[in-house]
């Protein structure tokens, strides 16, 4: 019995010289050395697998996308300890773990892994690093292996790239991990056979499992999908020497040359070695077999050739390599199948299933003493001698010389696994069908045959990936064995491996694991096995650790008689103490056992008995009769299992103990048996009628008994057998023999055969049809042992013929010669599909071959769609879809064509490759301005991380309003001639010329705020403690981006230029105007009529010493620089002021407004002739120029480096001019000052600190002499040569001959932070927003040039708050923005942020980047200044426009609970409802970020109730929801409304859970209707058009009166006089008081008003007028104005509306008044003529459907969610029940063309409602619109149902959300799948009839059932579980890896059987942008506003 096991040992023994010290049950290979698949010593005893006692132990999952190809490894260390795992990852991963507990040993990865999206194949996705399984040597304890990666630059440039993927060989120690030699480069290495060719790593893929012989280890290598220049080849490395002893190439000589291009296909010949991950298979005899796969050249070309003939070209061939001295390889013997050709042009890889090497004492026969079995994808199983495997076409008429081919005509990944027991079996699993079993027979010359005598009761999975069998045993004794499959679908599954008297192999149950990676087996160690899945997971699996007893088992009874009976003692030890045996069962009932042989009390540890067990077969009598009794009676090899059951007195310990029975069974007498059951011969394909091909398969006859059988007749039958059949006898003439119709043997043995006892005839039959058709025969043999028969089946069929075709976009298809899919142009951010279609027209099925889809953009939506093997039946088609996902991107960002492939192919002989090219290209939409081709002039960049030290990344800012766009922004900046243009902050547009650096680019997430003018594109973005993001564009002509450029100066072309030399004329820098007179006063040259350029003025100026250009188009000239002009410190022109055009030149500067571009004589520069006005000549120096120790009171302190922030000296900036300056004038300049500094020779600052960063310059570098004195340094660049006072010092003599008396001169302070600024006091330094800015009423009223703190405030007079930022920006505003905070670090400006000094006064401080300096008005300070502003401004707050005025502006408080508005009342704090929403006919109209309690009531208007909640929601309805109640509380805290709204920090917004609610005053109804109107526009907000309230307001007090006349569609302003303020808000009826005026409003209801319009003029007023006009408006004022009375006017109008203005003011009244009059615009629309009657208009409803009008269609869909279309049965009502199913669940429905239905919840790509030419009637109701050509018909469903999670289910209560479970199931009970039509009740009622209390949903259509939760079940956040339900859109049934949870929860449900939870029912939400039929109420309410219907209101409210 042990024979098997010791042969195994002699083997491994033999292939691996080095001492063994592994364990007996390590796997350090991959199964075994011979590849034989059986595997004896690990302990596997299947009574005990077959238990409750085998089970999951442990499991663990590692990195995301970790995969493991390679197979588990396991280990006992020389050094001794526990048994290890090695496993080697994907990622290059390794790791070591403890294999008993799974705890982690060691990990370390290797390398970077190389990229799979480098190749486009997808076999192996993601990363690609140790695929190959390694080996472990256990003479040294080290592992080897393979592994990818990359060398940067190694061939091309780059980090990456295929052609810089190399592989590396490593030894490492599997006690560290470490290496132990220096990893083996392998590429570059030459092929021995062929020294051309050099290994290049990155085309060629190490598949195969490592073998080791000696100290070399082998390693073969493939391509990857057969992509590239490649060559397969088998790489030895001697781990001695540390380097490639041998390269043995596949395909070699002249007909496979190699041509050096890396990515030329099939350029290297091809010819793979991959084997599904099987090993190069040994036998210990010094040779090497491995199969290949296909192959590009032919050596072999119709003539017979033998196996040593030396073939070069060993494609599709099984090889024999003899390993020769060093390791060498070469080519001993091969076998090439007679039509192997035909398998390379039908891809049919010989090369998919390894090489099986049989174990010799049992798989031998005549001339046979070692057989070896491959097989492949071409159906065939190969069964070769080893000695001799049969070279090419060396059998009868030139077919295949070898022992047998078995052809199923079905394809196997993976090879074959055997058992040499019980008389010798092989299996096969082809994909798609059970594991075959073949028993080991024998010819009549004794040659070994197989013979099908089995198979599984289970398929394999029907796609890629099926694994290969393994087989065990018990310590390699019969009627143990196991087979053991591992299944990419069903997980690991085992059956006994001997098949029953039915066929059929018994399944073991095992613990269910997921789905396993492809072409697995399990590892095994120590009764213990370890799988991997296809998500990474590693599992072990075994029998638990803590067993009672230890028994003899297997127990082996021997051969019995039947008719006898045996008896076998069994031994038992106690491992603990038993309290008892409480019972003993036995599997088959002919083993019989008594419980009173047992032992009857209490077992102490370590005790032994014995008990007897029978097998008693003697009442059994012999028969062959089908359904024999119970048992097995048919003589044999049977097992069972025998089971203990303890009662232990430990706990821990398991309480069943299983022990094998096992013997064989003997009859005396003869006893027949036919082997298989069936005989099945598949499908013969005829292609030519008078040429049928025949297909031999052998069946086997034997005699099972003891006595001698003799065989008395045959005959045959195809009647039904239960039918009175006829038979025809078999008769002996002349062969062949007729075994029925089709069906002939040569050797059936003849009537009076006598077969001995145990002996078996194999018979060879054949199959030869005679037309197309079905055949079968029952075949019965008679014998005096008895009658069998066997079934003879096959058929006969025509070839198939694939047809292939692509769809078109319009849901065609294209020629079948078209293998182009094109997408065209396509929207980013879309997905789009098309299909291939592959339909069989033979007569016969059709298979693929080949299938290598893409992966990327282009990927196909069912990975197993078209998958290799796929059979494909008769006059059927496969179909798989393949999508085009697009990433979105910005507006003009470069179309980009992406393409890729999908390679196919079929058995189809003429169909040959299809290689589909793949393309489409992604256009982005096309914004801003165009050039004369159409294009647009800027191009998206990126988005931008807006942090530069010195400023923003592009200026000027140009504008920052609520319209903005990054169109409008390019036009903008088109117009000023800006290379670049920018938007930040929503609002905000810059451009700029100077390229923005890389090191600020960032990820474009952080670019994620809406324009505030389209909320559909991108307009920067900000992330809280980083900072700002700016999107910028760019012109494509003027720059050209680089990835190299980090600095941000790289080249801009045709961008305005400062221009550093004209002519001999030197630039000097940007000027200001002298403050005497000009700057130049020698001559002002008259502007050119073409305007001016620097080049005419130089020209001009030709004689003088300076000449400067100012305003664009002034030229002056001059031999001196007058007084008060000086260089501005700034470069940059939008900082200095110099950034005016050259009138006559756009690309140069000509100055700016006062600032005049400066330019010096060059005096070694040739001068042109000229005299000048005024000649001077400057200074001659002598001497050499030195830094003076001391000018006067100052002393010398060194040279110093510029600040990092800003200015080392920044209290003074250049107060001399830099053309004449000295030290000495600096000195005097700094005055007052404790330090100053001279630098770039012309700079001079004073300052009372040194600024951040400023230190003393190591390396030097003040090396610069000053302009004024060459005899004197003046610093350098970004150097200062500086000073500091000595105040020891009493007087100071300078250079101009002035004295001070430094020691008590006044030194002024350094930058401070200013307590109050007029009548503002400090806030503090606070943060920018999160969702907007801090400020956001008014942005950047002033130049931030000259910015101070009083500048802005004056600015933002009128506003509660103002801010600065980056020293030259300004910002006002009532409220803070979300998530603008007070920064920390208090007054320290460091330490807060705000520490950037302003612009126009560098004592200030004006904020930081992203934080603002913060001032708030000060109403204490208002009453104490004497100085007053008058002026109007107006704001928006919360999208609702306000008046403020700047005189006295009252302080603000908050934040408080808004309890008095305009026509509601607060009802106070509400609690949400307990099955919707509190309030739920309207959801959020409007952006968190504008949320306020005016702006929710706004948006409301049409509804009875609004409330606010969590800072930024909004809700409005009709009524309050069914359990939503007040909130007790006084406090906002103690009632939970405690959230600032987003839009008005002041207020309260709810909180979580909680709303503020308001509802309609009643009792003001009336006086609403008179009084105010309110239009919302919910789709765009400004500060002009937004919300506008005519509005009468009383307001009272002393000395003045204003009237304002009112009526519908005007607007009234009210302002008061000076001294007062008034903010009228939006009120009806109320009064607000204040001192020294009283304000009398009327109003009137008519539609028209007039006012009278007075002008006067005095001579001390002042009337600035402003006119606004947006879109297509006008506007026009008039004003009256008396002494001393300031009034500005402005009006404002948008889209096609006109306005007159006219303001009359005197010394206390003001009066303002607005008259408005709209115009809509008419439009006919001529349509086509139908018979259509029903034409809906917008808001019409059709079965809880509102028309929302005609859409354009667009590229792609504009709903694409699902479709259908009919040419005669499209009607409305069948497309709006299509789409509001529940299968299907969309809110919009759409109809298109007559014919066409689509569906989605949101109209995509650009499409909108507003168009005309919807005109066609449908198909098949003509009185009915369904669309146009190109144009949408759209209906929104009004009680659409967004997906929920159901509550509960009869008695079954949700429990909520749970992740998976880590180690197994959650839920383990029993389980179902259902793709297309899982529910949640459809589960919960399967979990209900299983009788188990828990249900679990997963993954949108799997469905567990359990018993319990494990007590370590967390649930997490219900919103994960978010996959909608396979069978119901409107459910969500888990997600991945997450289940929704539902308990058994009897009390759920009343005494009537009604649950007393209630499903949330979800009403419609989907109405942001739809049109709904109006109710009475809101008529009315609408009435309320506009006087529309007012007549009629009380005819509404009776009911008329």
């Amino acid at each position: 019995m042990l024979q098997s096991l010791a042969r195994l040992v002699a083997l491994a023994a033999a292939v691996v010289p080095q001492v063994i010290a592994a364990g007996p049950t390590d796997s350090y290979t991959d199964a075994d050395p011979a590849q034989s698949g059986y595997l004896p010593n690990h302990n596997m005893d299947p009574a005990v697998v077959d238990s409750s006692e085998f089970g999951l132990l442990w499991s663990t999952k590692y990195n995301n996308l970790e995969q493991f190809y390679a197979k588990p490894l396991v280990y006992t260390p020389n050094a001794g300890g526990p048994q290890i795992v090695f496993i080697a990852s994907s990622q290059n991963w390794i790791r070591t773990m403890n294999a008993k507990t799974g705890a982690a040993l060691n990990a370390r990865q290797v390398h970077t892994p190389f990229l799979q999206a480098e190749i486009g194949c997808t076999d192996i996705p993601n990363t690609i690093g140790i695929i190959g399984t390694p080996v472990i040597d256990p003479a040294t304890d080290i592992a080897y292996f393979f592994a990818k990666t990359y060398i940067p630059n190694f061939r091309t440039a780059g980090n990456t790239g295929v052609f810089n993927g190399v592989y590396y060989f490593h030894g490492v120690n599997v006690n560290t991990l470490e290496d132990v030699f220096p990893p083996v480069l392998i590429d570059g290495s030459q092929s021995d056979n062929a020294p051309a060719k050099y290994f290049v790593g990155g085309v060629i893929l190490q598949r195969p499992a490592l073998t080791q012989i000696g100290s070399v280890v082998y390693g073969g290598f493939g391509g990857h999908c057969d992509l590239f220049n490649y060559t397969g080849v088998i790489i030895g490395v001697d781990v001695n020497q540390k380097k490639v002893v041998t390269n043995f190439a596949v395909e070699s000589g002249p007909l496979a040359p190699q041509t050096n291009v890396w990515n030329q296909n099939g350029g290297g010949g091809e010819g793979g070695v991959w084997m599904s991950g099987m090993a190069l298979a040994t036998d210990g005899a010094n040779r090497l077999f491995w199969v290949s796969g296909n192959g590009v050249a032919h050596e072999n070309q119709g003539v017979p050739a033998s196996g040593s003939s030396g073939c070069k070209t060993l494609g599709e061939a099984a090889v024999n390599l003899a390993v020769g001295e060093g390791g060498k390889l070469s080519l001993t013997d091969y076998f090439q199948p007679y039509d192997y050709q035909g398998m390379d042009g039908g891809d049919q890889d010989f090369g998919s299933g390894g090489v099986a090497l049989l174990d010799p004492g049992t798989f031998k026969g005549t001339g046979v003493s070692k057989i070896a079995v491959t097989s492949g994808k071409n159906g065939k199983i190969y069964i070769l001698n080893a000695n001799n495997l049969g070279g090419y076409k060396l059998g009868p008429g030139q077919t295949d010389g070898i022992i047998q081919t078995i052809v199923t005509n079905k394809a196997v990944f993976g090879g074959v696994g055997s058992y040499p027991l019980e008389g010798g079996y092989i299996y096969s699993t082809p994909v798609g069908y059970p594991t075959y079993v073949y028993k080991l027979g024998f010819s009549g010359a004794g040659v070994p045959v197989f013979s099908q005598v089995g198979r599984t009761p289970e398929a394999s999975a029907g796609r890629v990936g099926v694994g290969i069998p393994v087989i065990t045993t018990n310590q390699g004794k019969e009627g143990t064995a196991i087979l053991w499959m591992c299944d990419p679908d069903a997980g690991l599954r085992a059956w006994h491996a001997v098949p029953g008297s039915d066929g059929l192999l018994k399944r073991i149950n095992i613990p269910q694991v997921n789905g396993l990676n492809k072409f697995q087996r399990p590892a095994f160690g120590d009764s213990r096995l370890y799988v991997t899945d296809a998500q990474g997971t590693l599992y072990c699996l075994g029998s638990p650790v803590n067993l009672p007893l230890t028994c003899s088992s297997p127990v082996n009874f021997g051969s019995v008689a039947l008719g006898s009976s045996a008896t076998q003692t069994v031994s038992c030890t106690a491992n603990i103490p038993i309290t008892r045996i409480s019972d003993v069962t036995v599997g088959d009932a002919h083993f019989e056992v008594s419980n009173n042989d047992l032992p009857q009390g209490a077992i102490a540890k370590g005790a032994t008995f014995t008990f007897p067990v029978k097998w008693n077969l003697e009442t059994t009598t012999v028969s062959n009769a089908q359904n024999a009794s119970y048992g097995n009676t048919a003589p044999g090899i049977k097992s069972t299992a025998l089971t203990l059951q303890t009662i232990n007195g430990v706990e821990g310990y398991s309480t069943k103990f299983p022990i094998s029975l096992t013997g064989t069974q003997v009859s005396q007498k003869p006893f027949l048996v036919i082997a298989p059951i069936t005989v099945d011969y598949s499908g013969v394909v005829i292609t030519d009628p008078d040429n049928i091909p025949t297909v031999s398969l052998p069946f086997v006859i034997s005699n099972a008994g003891v006595g001698p059988m003799t065989i008395t007749g045959y005959a045959f039958t195809n009647d039904e057998l239960d039918n009175n059949p006829d038979y025809t006898n078999v008769t002996f003439g002349q062969q062949p023999y007729i075994l029925g119709e089709g069906f002939s043997s040569n050797n059936l043995p003849r009537v009076g055969t006598v077969i001995p006892g145990g002996g078996e005839i194999s018979v060879d039959s054949m199959f030869t049809p005679t037309a197309i058709g079905t055949y079968n025969s029952y075949f019965f043999v008679y014998s005096d042992g008895g009658k069998a028969f066997t079934i003879l089946e096959g058929s006969a069929s025509t070839a198939p013929v694939a047809n292939f075709s692509i769809s078109t976009s319009e849901g065609g298809w294209l020629p079948e010669q078209n293998i182009i899919m094109d997408f065209g142009k396509v929207a980013p951010g879309s997905t789009s599909s098309r299909q291939i279609r592959i339909c069989n027209e033979g007569g016969s099925v059709l298979q693929i071959s080949k299938s290598k889809p893409p992966n990327g953009v282009f990927r196909p939506e069912d990975p197993n769609a078209l998958h290799e093997s796929q059979d494909i039946p008769v006059n059927s088609c496969a179909y798989a879809t393949v999508l085009f996902v697009t990433n979105a991107e910005q507006p003009n960002s470069p179309d980009q064509t992406f393409t890729n492939s999908w390679t196919l192919n079929t058995d189809d002989i003429n169909f040959g490759v299809h290689e589909v090219q793949i393309t489409g290209t992604v256009v982005s939409r096309k914004i801003g301005p165009t050039n004369p081709t159409g294009s647009p002039v800027y191009e998206y960049l990126g988005c931008y991380h807006d942090v530069k030290p010195a400023g923003r990344l592009l200026v000027p800012q140009v504008y920052a309003d609520n319209q903005n766009t990054n169109g409008r922004c390019q036009t903008v900046c088109n117009n000023g001639k800006y290379v670049f243009s920018g938007t930040e902050y929503q609002t905000e547009c810059y451009c700029g010329n100077t390229p923005p650096a890389n090191v600020y680019k960032s990820d474009e997430i952080f670019c994620n705020y809406g324009c505030s003018g389209d909320s559909s594109e991108t307009c920067g973005g900000l992330q809280v403690g980083a900072g700002g993001f700016i999107s910028i564009y760019y012109d494509p002509t003027r720059f050209t981006p680089s990835v190299n450029d980090t600095s941000g100066t790289g080249p801009v072309s045709g961008a305005p230029q400062t221009v550093k030399q004209v002519g001999n004329y030197n630039y000097l820098g940007c000027y200001s105007e002298a403050t005497q007179g000009r700057a130049l006063s020698g001559k002002t040259p008259a502007i050119p009529a073409d305007g001016t350029t620097l080049e005419s003025c130089e020209a001009s100026c030709q004689g003088y010493q300076y000449f400067g250009v100012e305003f664009a188009n002034e030229c002056y000239c001059g031999n001196t620089i007058n007084a008060g002009s000086v260089a501005q410190a700034s470069d940059d022109v939008d900082t200095n002021g110099c950034s005016m055009l050259c009138g006559g030149n756009q690309t140069q500067y000509c100055g700016g407004a006062n600032r005049i571009e400066m330019y010096q004589l060059n005096a070694s520069a040739p001068v042109p002739t000229g005299t000048p006005t005024d000649p001077t000549s400057p200074p001659t120096p002598t001497g050499g120029p030195s830094n003076a120790a001391s000018i006067g009171a100052w002393d010398y302190l060194g040279c110093y480096t510029e600040g990092t922030i800003g200015r080392a000296l920044s209290g003074k900036l250049n107060p001399v001019p830099g053309a004449t300056l000295t030290n000495e004038l600096c000195a005097a300049a700094c005055t007052g000052f404790s330090y100053f500094g001279t630098e770039f020779s012309g700079e001079c600052y004073c300052g009372n600190t040194f600024g951040a960063g400023a230190v003393v310059a190591i390396d030097g570098g003040c090396s610069m002499t000053c302009n004024g004195n060459a005899q004197e340094y003046c610093g350098g660049p970004n150097r200062l040569t500086t000073y500091k006072l000595n105040t020891n010092s009493t007087s100071t003599s300078t250079a101009t001959g002035t004295t001070s008396a430094s020691a008590t001169a006044t030194v002024p302070a350094g930058p401070t932070i200013k307590s109050t600024i007029s009548t503002w006091g400090y806030y503090g330094c606070m943060t920018e927003g999160t969702n907007g800015r801090a400020l956001s009423g008014l942005l950047n009223p002033v130049g931030g040039a000259t910015l101070t703190l009083e500048i802005c405030a004056a600015a933002c007079a009128g506003y509660t708050y103002f801010g600065t930022e980056y020293s030259g920006e300004c910002y006002c505003g009532n409220t803070f923005g979300a998530g603008s905070i007070l920064a920390t670090g208090g007054n320290d400006a460091a330490a807060s942020g705000c520490s950037m000094l302003c612009n126009g006064d560098q004592l200030e401080y004006c904020g930081g980047p992203n934080g603002l300096s913060t001032y708030k008005v000060n109403s204490t300070l208002a009453t104490s200044n004497s100085t007053t502003t008058t002026g109007t401004t107006t704001g928006t707050t919360g999208g609702i426009s306000t008046l403020a005025s700047a005189s006295a502006t009252p302080t603000l408080t908050g934040p408080i609970t808004v309890q008095t508005l305009a026509g509601y009342t607060y009802l106070g704090c509400y609690s949400e409802a307990t099955n919707n929403r509190a309030l739920s006919d309207l959801q959020n109209p409007i952006t968190a970020d504008k949320v306020s309690v005016e702006a929710c009531s706004a948006a409301c208007s049409k509804y009875t109730f609004f409330g606010v909640e969590y800072s930024g929601e909004c809700y409005c309805g009709n009524t309050i929801n069914a359990g939503s109640a007040k909130v007790a509380g006084t406090t906002e805290a103690a009632t939970g409304c405690n959230m600032l709204c987003n839009a008005n920090a002041l207020e309260y917004c709810g909180g979580p859970n909680r709303l503020n609610m308001y509802q309609v005053d009643t009792s003001n109804a009336k006086v609403l209707l008179n009084s105010t109107t309110f239009t919302t526009s919910l789709s765009s907000t400004t500060s002009s058009s937004s919300i506008t309230a005519s509005t009468t307001t009383t307001s009272s007090s002393t000395g003045s009166s204003i009237t304002t006349s009112s009526s519908t569609g005007s607007s009234t302003t009210t302002s008061s006089s000076t001294g007062s303020s008034t903010i009228t808000p939006s009120s009806t009826g109320s009064s607000a008081t204040s001192t020294g005026s009283t304000i009398t409003i009327t109003s009137s209801s008519s539609s028209t008003s007039t006012s009278k319009t007075s002008t006067s003029n005095s001579p001390t007023s002042t009337t600035p007028t402003s006119s606004s006009t947006a879109n297509t408006s006008s506007s026009t004022s008039s004003a009256t104005t008396s002494r001393a009375t300031t009034t500005p006017t402005s009006s404002s109008t948008a889209n096609t509306s006109s306005s007159t203005s006219s303001s009359t003011t005197s010394r206390a009244t003001t009066t303002t008044t607005t008259s408005s009059s709209s115009t809509s615009k008419t439009s006919t629309t001529s349509t086509t003529t139908s018979s259509a009657t029903y034409s809906p208009t917008p808001g019409s409803l059709l079965n809880k459907f509102s028309y929302l009008g005609c859409a354009n269609e667009t590229t792609p869909r504009a709903l694409s969610s699902a479709s259908f279309s009919s040419t005669t049965s499209m009607t409305l009502s069948s497309c709006l029940s299509f789409c509001a199913s529940s299968t299907n669940n969309y809110a919009l429905a759409a109809l298109e063309n007559g014919s066409e239905c689509y569906c989605g919840n949101g109209l995509q790509s650009y499409s909108a409602v507003g168009f005309t030419g919807c005109n066609k009637p449908c198909s098949g109701n003509k009185t009915e619109i369904c669309g146009g050509s190109s144009r949408l018909s759209v209906w929104n469903y009004t009680e659409y149902i967004p997906p929920t999670t159901v509550r509960q289910v009869g008695t079954y209560l949700s429990q909520g959300c749970f992740p998976e479970a880590s180690n197994g199931r959650l839920l383990s009970s029993s389980s179902y799948t259902n793709k297309t039509g899982m529910t949640v009740e459809s589960c919960v009622n399967f979990c209900s009839g299983s009788n188990s209390p828990y249900a679990g949903l997963e993954f949108g259509q799997e469905c567990y059932c359990g018993s319990s939760l494990p007590a370590t079940a967390q649930s997490t956040d219900l919103a994960k579980c978010n996959m909608l339900c396979k069978g119901n859109n409107r459910e969500f049934c888990g997600a991945q890896s997450l289940l929704n949870v539902y308990k058994d929860t009897p009390g759920s449900v009343s005494a009537e059987g009604v649950p007393k939870t209630v499903n949330a029912v979800n009403s419609a939400v989907v109405v942001a942008n739809t049109t709904v039929a109006k109710t009475k109420r809101e008529v009315l309410r609408e009435g309320l506003g506009d006087g529309v219907m007012r007549r009629s209101r009380l005819r509404w409210e009776r009911g008329a």
